[in-house]
This record gives structure tokens, sequence and C-alpha cells, in this order.
């Protein structure tokens, strides 16, 4: 007899237990709806992400046709009544900071494994992705007179694959306002596009002697002080310059312009960092990996619910979005410890097939099943969690 548990079970076992239910203590996440948990809630918001699921009506339907495999996921009263109230109640933060909790291991677990740049530095990509929502329904969102939305203002480790914190605002917050909220640390390397070009943001960066490296816009002044030796395929000029019109005081330190011209489209790029220290063309090769960050927005659109959302308020919609933030974390690690060939986005619709069959996630997802040794023996995917 098959003694494995499902796999949506193994997912599920990604993290303790204990962690959300100390969460759930903290932020007393089962005082106003306590037929239902915040462990069967995750679960099926997993379940939801995972399969993709159109609606509370959907998920309920889909659940009850496998009421014979809740036991092993701990689920108990599945209806639309209870989805929607702990949607509604239930803190979000507790999501929230099960989020970062996941991140912070996840990347302890990761770290060291990317060849991608020789530096030692942490490399993050920053940028944010704007969700449109209804403005009839919801209300609460609303940033212009016939539009809503929200953002999520994202901080990526590129050298790891995955993102490390996620700030979400009204559709309304600048990207430059909410960069200061972001824990950029010292030797951190940051990549920003135009839209965080500002003397002020980049000062700050500076200051927490961490490094940036983006686009300078058309219109900024600056003189050039001395010349860099230009090395690097497709490097054409290296330059320390200052700012210089009315608001150079913002920024009063020496910064390195590096003009790049790209051989696949001839294009020129004039980036601006304040490291002196990485060759030209690694520069252009950091600024050229923010495209990650882009990527990142583009995948968890399409292969997890956040396009529609299954409750209104704020409280059910940063739910939502927070859950699917866990989803892409876990899908990501069970990638990186099988070691499959397959994609993310072929680990998620493998898994998300198969969610209630009793399998083993390292035989699903080998690409010759038949070289798997064990049929029956889980992976053991528990992080060591500490408090």
């Amino acid at each position: 007899m098959n003694k494995t548990i499902t796999i949506l079970a193994q997912f599920q076992s990604l993290f303790p237990r204990s962690i959300l239910e100390k969460l759930v203590i903290d932020h007393s996440g089962d005082k106003n709806v306590r037929k239902f948990s915040t462990w069967n809630l995750l679960t099926v918001m997993l379940f939801a992400h995972l399969s993709t699921r159109k609606s509370l009506r959907d998920i309920c339907m889909t659940l009850q046709s496998k009421e014979t495999r809740w036991y092993h996921l701990g689920i108990v009263n599945v209806s639309r009544n209870n989805l929607s109230n702990s949607l509604a109640k239930r803190p979000a933060c507790i999501f929230e900071k099960l989020f970062f909790h996941l991140a912070e291991k996840v990347t302890m677990e990761k770290s060291g494994n990317n060849r991608r740049f020789k530096f030692k530095n942490p490399l993050y990509a920053i940028d944010s992705t704007t969700i449109s929502l209804c403005l009839s329904l919801f209300c609460w969102a609303s940033f212009r007179k016939t539009k809503a939305g929200i953002k999520a203002h994202t901080m990526y480790d590129v050298k790891n694959g995955i993102p490390s914190f996620i700030y979400i605002s009204n559709a309304k917050k600048h990207d430059a306002k909410a960069i200061h909220l972001m824990p950029i640390k010292k030797d951190d390397i940051v990549a920003l596009d135009k839209g965080y070009f500002c003397f002020k943001t980049l000062e700050n960066i500076n200051k927490n002697k961490a490094f940036f490296v983006t686009r300078i816009k058309s219109n900024t002044q600056y003189r050039t002080k001395r010349k860099l030796v230009v090395t690097g395929k497709g490097v054409k000029s290296d330059s320390a310059i200052e700012f210089t019109g009315a608001k150079a005081h913002e920024y009063p330190s020496e910064l390195r312009l590096v003009v790049y011209i790209s051989p696949k489209d001839k294009k020129k790029y004039l980036f601006i960092t304040n490291n002196f220290d990485l060759a030209a063309k690694t520069i252009a090769d950091i600024y050229k990996s923010r495209w990650d960050i882009e990527l990142f927005f583009k995948w968890i659109k399409q292969n997890v619910k956040i396009k529609t959302f299954y409750g209104t308020s704020e409280n059910a919609v940063r739910i939502q979005i927070w859950t699917a933030a866990i989803a892409y974390l876990l899908a990501e690690y069970i990638r990186f410890l099988s070691r499959t060939v397959y994609s993310l986005s072929q680990v998620v619709r493998i898994i998300g097939a198969n969610l209630f069959e009793r399998r083993c996630i390292k035989e699903l997802l080998a690409d010759n099943p038949s070289k798997v040794k064990s049929r029956h023996v889980c992976l053991d995917f528990q992080l060591d969690f500490g408090f």
C-alpha cells in the first residue's frame, strides 16, 4: 500500500505548523473565526493558488469532492461562508510575517549556490507592480476618478531568485517614497530603474554604505571630473562625475558614469553608480539583472491567483497577495531541493495537477522517475525555524 501523504500535504509541510500557530497567538488570529482556523485558511489558499481556482464557489466545490483527503491536511468545515469570513476578519499581518520568516530561511538555504556573479555582495532588484481593481467593488483602493488599484513594492533577491521584501500600498504611493521602507543594508547592491532616480534616494543608499546601479535621466546636469580606464566588451566610456545644478547639494559625493552599447540592438545606455570597484561590464550586467524582477511580476500574475480576488475587502486582498507570495517561495524551494530539470512554471503546473495524489514530490519532479530509488519516501523539506 502506498503510505505517502498527498502532494499538497507535502507542500504544506515545508514549514513547521508551530511557526504559524505562534503568529496566530501573537495577533489573535483565530478570535473572530473559531470554526475555521488560520491553518485551514492557509492550506485552502495554497490549494487555490496552485490549482488556480477562479472563485470561492470553485474552491469549495473542488475541495468537497476530495473530502476523504482532508484528514492529512487538517482541513475542517470548508464553506463559502467560512472562507469569506476568514478573508475579511483574519489579520493579514499573520501571513505577511510568515512570508518574511520563509524568505529569510529560504535565502539562508540557497545562499552560495548562485554562479551568475562572482562578487560576494548581496544583489537586489527593486521595482513595483500595479494591480488594477474594479473601482465599484474596491472603493478603498481608489487612486483616480475612474480607477482603483494597489501596488506591490518589491525587493527581489537576484542571486537566490526570490522576493525578499514586499510592501503593499495604494497605487497612489510613488516608488521613490516606498524605497525608504526597504531594508537596504551595508554592502548591498541594488539595481533600480529610472523611476527611483532621485538625489535624496541615492544619497540615503550611499549613506547606508550600500551601492546602487541605475540609469541617469536625460535632463540630469553633471560634469566629468576624470576619465577611468575603459574595459569590457560594449563599454564605450567610464568616468567619475559629480552632479551640478540646483539640487546638486542633495548628492555631493562623486559618482561613476558608465556608457554601454548593447551588442544586440546597438542602443546606448548611461548607467550611474557609486561603486568604483566592479568592472564597467559588471555594472551593465547588474542593471540587466533588474529584468529578473519584471519576470517575477509577470510569472506570479500568470501562475498564481492575484489578478482576480476572492474577497473585496482590503484585508482579503492582502491575504491573497501574501499567500500567493508564500506559494511562490515554497515552489521555488521545492525546485531547489529536488534538483529538478523543470522550470518553476513547470513545477507549479505539475504540483497543481497532482495536489491530491499520494506520491513523493521527488519522484513527481524527476525527469526520469525510474531513477528515483525510493518510491514511497517523501523528501524531508522541513525548514529549521528558531525563535
